[in-house]
């Protein structure tokens, strides 16, 4: 990544150009709601991603706990999705939607650098300048589009949610409504280390609980991708 909002692009084949196309067919929508991304002024006024380990200070002076400010959970999400199988065959498409309610478009394209500092370059930049550009061609990676239901719901979906108070299934089972379907289906997954933000939304249509016990969002997502590579067979 460089210094004016730039990414690295991963080789993806099969990847639909548009947002209007990545919302229509046979796809999975992930959206990781109530993630912990901000801006914060470090201590040599360079703009910084906010987070608990090195902002504690300001935080106490804001009154906030450092459990709700964790970055890092974005990062583990974004990695196991934008690595997995179904992504690569251009079968998923991820929102993120910020506790402060911005929406962050996710390209496909995407390559989530493996450590939080680099990720914290790439969110930093994306925050200021709301574009991520590749380094190598003029494609948006990720940018902050208007958080209107339309730009990450498609018409029709069906919208999951999938949370600890939901009523319990085997999403091995769950799936498999979905095997035939030409239209995406919607998970919610709250990107949070405590409460729980899909109880907020809305739009959902159904609240699911995968495990007796709470689950990292990171362990969600990479179930939400084993179960639909199963299913659609993508290997």
């Amino acid at each position: 990544m460089d210094a004016e909002g730039r990414g690295y692009m991963r080789p993806v084949e099969a990847i639909a150009s548009t947002r209007e196309r990545r919302l229509t067919g046979q796809r999975v929508i992930v959206v990781l709601e109530g993630a912990s991304l901000e801006l914060a002024q470090g201590k040599d006024r360079s703009l910084q991603l906010l987070n608990s380990l090195e902002h504690k200070q300001l935080l106490r002076k804001c009154d906030r706990q450092g459990d709700e400010v964790r970055p890092d959970i974005a990062h583990h999400c974004l990695l196991s999705l934008q690595e997995s199988p179904l992504n690569r065959a251009g079968r998923l498409c991820v929102f993120i939607r910020t506790a402060d309610r911005q929406l962050i478009e996710i390209s496909p394209l995407l390559t989530v650098p493996p450590t939080y500092q680099e990720f914290a370059k790439l969110m930093t930049n994306l925050l200021y300048a709301r574009r991520l550009k590749a380094v190598e061609k003029n494609v948006t990676l990720a940018q902050i589009v208007k958080n209107e239901h339309a730009n990450f719901l498609p018409p029709n979906s069906v919208k999951v949610a999938l949370t600890v108070s939901g009523r319990s299934v085997a999403l091995s089972e769950f799936v498999q409504r979905f095997k035939e379907t030409d239209t995406p289906v919607v998970f919610v997954v709250g990107a949070v280390a405590h409460s729980d933000p899909t109880g907020e939304c809305d739009y959902v249509d159904d609240k699911i609980s995968i495990a007796g016990v709470g689950l990292t969002a990171a362990v969600c997502c990479s179930s939400i991708c084993a179960e639909f590579e199963a299913l659609w067979d993508i290997f």
